[in-house]
């Protein structure tokens, strides 16, 4: 049976073809048809689509869970950078392509400044003119004064929660790299490729912390088989990572992805950071697309029956979060450097010797390696069989099907004379108006479906982001009025760094903490709600339209009994009209994405800075005023309770900047994405209808007046249209062999 890259260029071929077939018949009839139109832009989508279609497989998983070197295995080599940091680690993609290469997107400068701006926010040294006017990195100004802000801090201002600030990393960080990306970095997106024998230079870039800052995203393509043309898989941040920006990121690609796989590692087990995320996981609603694979590390278990001890603890734990794991266990180690053995240095070629003694954990790996390989092979087979089959495949029949009944029917027209030609007009003729009645009932039908459900998206959305108890809005009002700042810990702080830089230290861990709350728990019931809408509005559609199909075959039958019984090829037997899983393509279609993940965590840009700080500024002028006057314990003591009016101001311009962000998201959600995807899956339903309707309401007055008249050699014409018939035969032909092969790869 052919591969599946070879069925997918059939059906290019295939689309393509029709394509041609309607450009002779818009010669033959000498004039520009719409309903050629319409097939033409039906096969041009198609062609486009098969060739851009990409099945993502997203891999997961605790930071050193080995997911790099995971993903390295199934490209049979060291292409990804294993150990990178965690700071401002990103998705990096890979897929198999015709050479090697490596493409980094880089972020433009209204993106970086951006960045700058929120990670600034409270930065003490920043209280002046650059903080008026926004930060701009590309101003030497605004980098000393970031500069000398942060090497004002303290080391105890840079640590957050026992590890480093985020928002102190990353202004560090794009300071460190500026130097190097300047003349790369564009007011719009860049690319920077290294290819061929330069491709390990990527590794420098995306390793580096001051680089990589300025990265947005990372595609690698392998000249390795890999898991096949149209495969992605997505090397994701650790699930850990201390940075809930990385969760974000990891949250938008899962959205996208027709495969998770989760790493864990047998060293560590299940950890609390992996039933967190995968908490995560089960309440964005995608629990059903996880695999599990235990990456066993080898050097760590004395025989196969503590390997296998620790898989069944393993297994008990997901169990509690995911009923029936789908779990698999090997080493992805041991498999890389088998695959990689001839260029392996001697130490590592030793480590390989001194694990293949290991027989029965190297014999149990072996068999769970196949079977996971096996399992991915018939997952994607499936996956983009029926990507392949549902979105395009059937619509390319109508189409199809729909050129070769015009042919039958116009072959038919022209074996007439004059007299005969007239009469079948005039029948056709009465049955092309009932036709273009039921179309316009159709499309009114259509129009009020959508305004109808436009409104109830409006009033879903509104209801999830109202500030009732249970809503997720009221959550993070709650978690801002309820979080506790331990003033004990800022008292030496206090005494050596002052206010003004302790406030900024109690801000980052404010931040900190509640960018990990919008990532942890805002974020995956805003992407579960999204989806349950984008279900429901494809499920409205579809209802609507699955009567109104049967109404169009029914009056396309009755329009074919209205020619010469016999005569004339029936109307092709339709599926039902609707969607399938056809949604990925209409959002790419009309350009349209939910916003991402991060835009929940931009609250921060609204914060009055100012305001803030002037306040607390005021309280210290008064502590000076008064300090000669007051015992150090009085004075420690006035800090203290500035700090804590410090914190509660805080705490109220974050409640305000936060509700005022919020409901701009929302307001994004609903007119940016999912009333203008209601609006376009609208028009790809009607566009599938139109397609049944194609020719069979064709007006005949110009072809029967060449007949009468005797303008036009029928014989030639009629010559034209039996070789375009045997094309036509021909290409269903076709169609139903690679239907009939794809049903095969599928099962």
């Amino acid at each position: 049976m052919p591969a599946y890259e070879t069925l997918k260029r059939q059906l290019s071929r295939i689309s393509d073809d029709t394509a041609h077939l309607i450009d002779e018949a818009e010669k033959i009839t000498e004039r520009v048809d719409e309903g050629f139109s319409q097939w033409k832009t039906t096969c041009q989508i198609i062609s486009e689509q098969i060739s851009e279609e990409t099945m993502r497989v997203a891999v997961v998983g605790a930071i050193k869970s080995g997911k790099s070197t995971f993903v390295n295995t199934l490209f049979g080599g060291d292409y990804l950078k294993r150990g990178a940091g965690v700071v401002t680690s990103i998705v990096t993609r890979v897929r198999t392509g015709s050479r090697l290469r490596a493409t980094l997107y880089l972020k433009n400068w209204d993106e970086i400044n951006r960045d700058i701006d929120q990670a600034s926010v409270l930065l003490p040294a920043r209280k002046s003119s650059a903080e008026a006017n926004h930060a701009d990195i590309r101003r030497e100004k605004d980098r000393q004064i970031l500069g000398r802000a942060l090497a004002d801090l303290a080391a105890d201002q840079l640590i957050s929660n026992d590890t480093r600030s985020a928002g102190s990393v990353l202004l560090a960080s794009y300071l460190n790299g500026y130097d190097r990306v300047q003349q790369v970095v564009q007011a719009d997106y860049a690319t920077v490729v290294f290819g061929n024998d330069r491709f390990a230079l990527h590794r420098d870039f995306v390793g580096d912390d001051a680089m990589a800052v300025y990265l947005n995203d990372v595609l690698l393509e392998i000249d390795t088989p890999g898991l096949g043309e149209g495969v992605e898989i997505a090397d994701c941040q650790g699930s850990d990572s201390p940075n809930p920006l990385h969760l974000a990121m990891i949250q938008d690609y899962l959205m996208l992805a027709h495969l998770t796989v989760y790493v864990v590692s047998s060293r560590t087990g299940l950890r609390q950071a992996d039933i967190r995320f995968l908490s995560m996981i089960r309440n964005m609603g995608i629990l059903e697309t996880v695999v599990f694979v235990v990456n066993c590390d080898l050097s760590e278990h004395e025989s196969l029956d503590d390997l296998s001890e620790g898989l069944r603890k393993i297994e008990a734990d997901l169990s509690l979060i995911c009923p029936g794991p789908q779990m698999f266990a090997f080493s992805a180690l041991f498999l890389l450097m088998s695959q990689m053995e001839s260029d392996l240095p001697q130490r590592d070629r030793d480590r390989l010797t001194h694990w293949r003694r290991e027989t029965a954990m190297v014999d149990f790996a072996s068999a769970e390696q196949g079977r996971f390989q096996q399992y991915l092979e018939q997952k994607i087979r499936r996956e983009r069989t029926s990507l392949l089959l549902k979105n395009h495949l059937e619509r390319l029949e109508i189409v199809a099907g729909g050129i070769g009944s015009w042919i039958d029917f116009n072959l038919d027209l022209l074996a007439r004379d004059a007299g005969g030609a007239r009469e079948l007009a005039d029948r056709v003729h009465s049955q092309r108006g009932r036709l273009e009645r039921m179309k316009l009932t159709v499309k009114n039908t259509m129009d009020g479906a959508v305004s109808q459900v436009k409104r109830d998206l409006k009033t879903a959305i509104d209801r999830f982001f109202d500030d009732h108890a249970d809503g997720v809005v009221a959550g993070v009002v709650r978690f801002v009025r309820s979080y506790q700042v331990e003033m004990h810990r800022y008292d030496a702080s206090l005494l050596n760094a002052g206010f003004a830089k302790t406030l900024y230290m109690v801000f980052q861990e404010f931040k900190q903490a509640l960018d990990a709350h919008m990532a942890e728990t805002v974020n995956p019931l805003v992407i579960r709600f999204v989806r349950s809408q984008e279900k429901n509005l494809m499920g409205y559609l579809d209802e609507i339209a699955g009567p109104y199909g049967a109404m169009i075959d029914e009056a396309l039958a009755q329009y074919t009994n209205a020619m010469d019984e016999g005569k004339v090829s029936k109307v092709l037997e339709s599926r039902p009209i609707g969607f399938g899983s056809n949604l990925e393509s209409i959002r790419k279609v009309a350009g349209l994405s939910l916003p991402p993940a991060a835009a929940t965590m931009h609250y921060s840009a609204q914060i009055k800075t100012e305001a803030v700080m002037r306040f607390g500024f005021y309280k210290i002028v008064n502590l000076v005023k008064k300090t000669m006057r007051k015992s150090a314990d009085k004075v420690h003591q006035e800090q203290f309770l500035a700090l804590a009016s410090g914190v509660k101001r805080m705490k109220r311009e974050t409640e305000r900047s936060v509700l005022f962000h919020l409901k701009d998201y929302k307001e994004n959600i609903k007119f940016q994405y999912m009333l203008k995807l209601a609006d376009a899956a609208a028009t790809v339903l009607y566009g599938q209808m139109l397609e049944r309707f194609q020719h069979h309401g064709a007006d005949l007055s110009q072809l029967v007046e060449l007949i009468s008249e005797q303008r036009l050699d029928k014989a030639n014409v009629s010559a034209s249209l039996e070789r375009m018939r045997s094309a036509s035969r021909s290409l269903q032909d076709k169609i139903g062999d690679l239907k009939a092969d794809l049903g095969q790869l599928n099962g």
